[in-house]
């Protein structure tokens, strides 16, 4: 394995976060507030430790592989959000490593999962780095970074095929991955920029850009202790808008930029992510209304609900621990669905779950008629065994890394309730979950071990459980 290279675009990647945190940086001097330095000198030792890194390794040789790509895939992450906890540290507002650490995990994999119990009594530069490390997250590290990393030489494949899950998902917009990743950032960019016009009516401009970036990126960092509760009606379609737009596949914006209408039209996925928002919108109103709520509060309540926990943004409005058991059901559900492939939600995704529905009915007919080729079809076209076979592979394990997470949680002290939603919402990047971690508390009281074990099914869920365990796999680590 190429240590050196690693260590090399390790480096640049740690040069960069430096970069990025120049932005609360402004945010701070904007404000004349007390977080200034302790924003500053996080960023000068992301510097320092990047340049060191660049510098040592810079002759090392380019040739990488698969598995230089992983590593580099898997480190980054961690170390963006060792780095990224330092002004929270400094500044002594998350005085706790283990705390910040989850705080910033939760930003960079935009789960929005958060121990802060004051969120308000932070200064502006830390809200907008909170915010911030949502758009960053977002978009994919790598992906946001593409346009740097060829300056100094860094140009692989590999690594943002590991990164985006292009190779698994098969969306690339181009057949140059570089292109594919400018185009993904330029609808990213579009977006929280529309995001941000339209919020402003109902926003400061504040709270309108770190909002812009916590919906755009499905992430859920708030600048208010009430989330989206705290502004009004008006922000709160606008923002349930904007999630949905999030949750969608970033193809759909790509083929309409090019006008090409029909692929939009026929895309199964889409079609099927709609229509799950509104099954269980509906199933969760008529709940509601049948614990005799009013039916425009039912409507909003369910809609804004749905969709913040389907796209896996894990804003509130209300404390939804409130309603009827059955209905908490439907939540957990559309926790482990998602958003679409090729957005930035999380969660299982539609498609696999969609592909797993079509595989049950053409089992059922191969049974009845054992000579027939039946095959599963998605957008009009044939899916191959293989993509199936993935598929499966992927929920089984999906499975597999939920229960662990339950039972790991259990045995940290967390009831049985508060561990199903804890490890879910963490796995699927979604935020808040059920009992004590539930919308109307956090994840501040529960033990440092509880933490790092939400930590790692943060990043697990980000990067799609793959590019993590392939890392624990002794196979991996064997000299070819």
């Amino acid at each position: 394995m190429n240590i050196r290279y690693i260590l090399y675009v390790l480096g640049v990647l740690l040069f960069i976060e430096g970069v990025l945190m120049m932005f609360p940086v402004v945010v701070a001097l904007l404000y004349g507030e007390h977080d200034l330095l302790p924003i500053l000198y996080s960023s000068g030792i992301a510097f320092a430790t990047g340049g060191l890194f660049w510098f040592f390794n810079k002759n090392s040789s380019k040739d990488i592989g698969s598995r230089e790509g992983f590593v580099i895939v898997g480190v980054v992450w961690i170390m963006y959000a060792f780095f990224g906890a330092l002004p929270f540290i400094f500044s002594n507002y998350i005085p706790s490593f283990t705390d910040a650490f989850f705080e910033t995990m939760s930003g960079f994999t935009t789960t929005g999962s958060t121990i802060l119990n004051n969120i308000e009594a932070l200064p502006h530069g830390l809200l907008f780095w909170r915010a911030f490390m949502h758009f960053i997250g977002g978009i994919g590290i790598l992906v946001l970074l593409i346009a740097v990393l060829p300056i100094f030489g860094i140009g692989n494949m590999t690594i943002y095929q590991i990164e985006t899950s292009i190779a698994a998902v098969g969306w690339k917009l181009s057949p140059r991955i570089k292109d594919t990743a400018k185009y993904i950032f330029h609808i990213y960019l579009i977006l929280t920029l529309a995001c941000l016009l339209f919020y402003l009516p109902g926003m400061n401009f504040f709270d309108a850009l770190c909002h812009s970036f916590s919906t755009i990126a499905t992430g859920g960092f708030s600048t208010k202790n009430e989330s989206m509760g705290a502004f009004s009606t008006y922000s709160q379609y606008v923002t349930v808008f904007f999630m949905l737009a999030g949750g969608a596949s970033f193809t759909l914006y790509f083929n309409a930029w090019k006008r090409d209408f029909h692929k939009i039209s026929r895309n199964d996925e889409y079609r099927f992510y709609l229509m799950l928002v509104i099954i269980a919108t509906a199933f969760i109103c008529i709940g509601l209304i049948l614990s005799n709520y009013d039916i425009k509060q039912a409507i909003h309540e369910s809609l804004f609900n749905v969709v913040s926990i389907i796209t896996s943004t894990g804003y509130t409005i209300n404390d939804y621990m409130q309603w009827a058991p059955p209905l908490w059901f439907i939540i957990i559900f559309i926790t482990f669905i998602g958003g679409c492939a090729g957005s930035t939600a999380g969660g299982m995704k539609v498609i696999r779950f969609m592909l797993l529905l079509r595989m049950i009915p053409v089992q059922f007919k191969k049974i009845i008629h054992p000579n027939a080729i039946i095959n599963v079809k998605l957008n009009g076209h044939n899916v191959t065994e293989e993509r199936l076979f993935r598929t499966l592979a992927f929920l089984v394990i999906f499975i597999c890394v939920y229960i662990i997470g339950v039972l790991a949680l259990m045995i940290c002290g967390l009831d049985f309730t508060s561990a199903v939603g804890a490890s879910i919402s963490c796995l699927a990047n979604s935020g808040p979950g059920l009992g004590s971690v539930g919308p109307a508390s956090n994840y501040a009281d529960i033990s440092l071990v509880a933490k790092w074990v939400c930590s790692f099914l943060m990043l697990f869920g980000r990067l799609e459980l793959y590019s993590i365990l392939i890392l624990l796999s002794p196979a991996f680590w064997k000299n070819k």
